[in-house]
């Protein structure tokens, strides 16, 4: 993993929405998906990522515990998933860690 400069003067508390999202890309990356970053005006709830992969397309949320479906609200894909930094027993939601494992 690379190390992530731009955090480096950042406290810990404000930079771990950004460590989560770094750890996906770069875990998305070494598995070789081609993924998208959807995020488009600040504010505004998007989701962050559409992965592509051998079943087709997932839209994915990186988050914590604040995180839900509203993301997905107009969102017309079929397959969603929230990767939650930690562990949660929603049914759409699931370990962050367990990305790691792919």
């Amino acid at each position: 993993m690379h190390l992530p400069f731009r955090l480096l003067y950042t406290d810990i508390e404000q930079s771990i929405g950004a460590l989560r999202e770094d750890f996906f890309a770069e875990t998305a990356l070494m598995k070789g998906y081609v993924f998208h970053y959807l995020k488009t005006n600040r504010g505004v709830k998007t989701p962050d990522y559409l992965l592509n992969y051998e079943g087709g397309e997932v839209v994915v949320e990186i988050g914590g515990k604040g995180k839900g479906r509203s993301q997905f609200k107009g969102i017309k894909m079929d397959k969603k998933l929230i990767l939650s930094g930690r562990t949660d027993s929603r049914p759409y939601s699931k370990p962050l860690s367990l990305f790691g494992f792919i």
